[in-house]
């Protein structure tokens, strides 16, 4: 009689610890980390508007500054799906994706987000790197194509 005692003792001593609070206390963040992006934080926020329209890019050509937090404003103004791939110009950068866009990550952080006909999705972010960044659409026969030159 005293084993099934010591047993259900032990469980309940196993639960107990299973479910005990964790201590809350986090690491803190080294120095170089890459800044968190808030939707709801606009202050200094360069806002640049991409129209999705006719399968065309509109502008052809996006100009955004380095180390300046940017919106990217993805407008699909037609009635088909479209996307906004940009190859690797976010791989290892922290961004945060707002709208009716279906984001999609892969293992170096953000690939692409695809926005439904008449959507919008929008992306924060912060670029480090000058140069020149080509992004497309890659749905099936859309050619779709244009540039972010990050000054």
């Amino acid at each position: 009689m005293l084993r099934p005692t010591l047993l259900i003792t032990g469980l309940l001593l196993c639960a107990g610890l299973a479910w005990a609070p964790q201590a809350s206390a986090e690491p803190p963040l080294p120095a170089d980390s890459p800044p968190v992006l808030s939707p709801n934080d606009v202050a200094s926020e360069e806002e640049v508007i991409v129209r999705m329209q006719g399968r065309k890019f509109i502008p052809s050509t996006v100009r955004i500054h380095a180390n300046q937090k940017t919106k990217l404003v993805l407008q699909n103004q037609d009635v088909e799906l479209h996307a906004f791939v940009p190859g690797t110009l976010f791989d290892g950068i922290s961004l945060n994706v707002v709208g009716n866009g279906a984001p999609e990550f892969g293992e170096l952080g953000f690939r692409k987000v695809i926005i439904p006909g008449e959507g919008v999705a929008e992306l924060r972010f912060i670029l480090r790197q000058p140069g020149r960044y080509p992004f497309i659409c890659d749905m099936p026969g859309h050619e779709m194509r244009a540039t972010i030159v990050v000054e």
